[in-house]
């Protein structure tokens, strides 16, 4: 973890403290709230068997899960790791991913971990991707190797800044397969920490197959 961008001490404070007031912790709050059924057994968004986009635009994965909802105690850690520089976080965000492996994923023959790539520029401005970190201890644990293979070489626009309708017109042209690994056959599951509306691993999940991947699946921490 050495190699992660550092803030200033203060810095960090002053985002935790911000973090507080937005999301403050409760001591109520209870258990995870898990992300139970119904939701679209492809895409996983909620409320349907099918989703109707994924009836008229099947994605090129075979399925997207996530263990958690984006609420609560789960939100508020993945916006201290993104936006407050809390890479404490990182750990209890892998063992969630790890219980939405072991619950979906854990029978499949996993060639490598895929995580969804950052820009560069944003990437150095964070510090770390937050994709990355997690599926690196997911990888470790499950002794799955994790490859960075795919590049994001357009900067866009935050996903969650846009209008639903906008968000998969945002990505179009947005990543690309590294040239140096050969994907062809391979079991690949992409990780992500949050799924919103599916545009980014669809559009990633797209990609793979394009290179000729044999399965290519979705897991994340959670799902808004």
């Amino acid at each position: 973890m050495d190699r992660l961008w550092t803030a200033s001490a203060w810095t960090n404070r002053l985002a935790g403290d911000l973090l507080d007031l937005l999301f403050p912790p409760r001591a109520e709050e209870g258990p995870l709230r898990e992300h139970l059924p119904p939701f679209c057994v492809r895409c996983c968004a909620p409320g349907f068997l099918l989703c109707p986009r994924c009836q008229e635009t099947p994605p090129s994965f075979l399925w997207a899960r996530a263990p958690y909802r984006y609420s609560g105690a789960v939100k508020r850690a993945v916006l201290q790791l993104k936006y407050g520089k809390q890479i404490d976080r990182i750990p209890w965000l892998a063992e969630l991913l790890e219980i939405g492996f072991r619950t979906y994923a854990a029978t499949f023959p996993w060639d490598a971990l895929i995580p969804i790539p950052l820009h560069p520029v944003r990437e150095r401005s964070r510090g770390f991707n937050q994709a990355e970190e997690i599926a690196r201890l997911l990888g470790k644990r499950q002794g799955i190797p994790v490859q960075k293979a795919l590049l994001r070489v357009r900067p866009t626009p935050p996903q969650a800044a846009l209008p639903r309708d906008e968000r998969s017109i945002n990505l179009e042209g947005a990543f690309r397969p590294q040239r140096n690994f050969d994907l062809v056959g391979k079991n690949l599951l992409l990780v992500d920490d949050v799924i919103t509306t599916g545009a980014t691993v669809r559009e990633c999940a797209a990609r793979l197959s394009e290179s000729g991947a044999g399965l290519v699946c979705v897991l994340a921490v959670a799902r808004s």
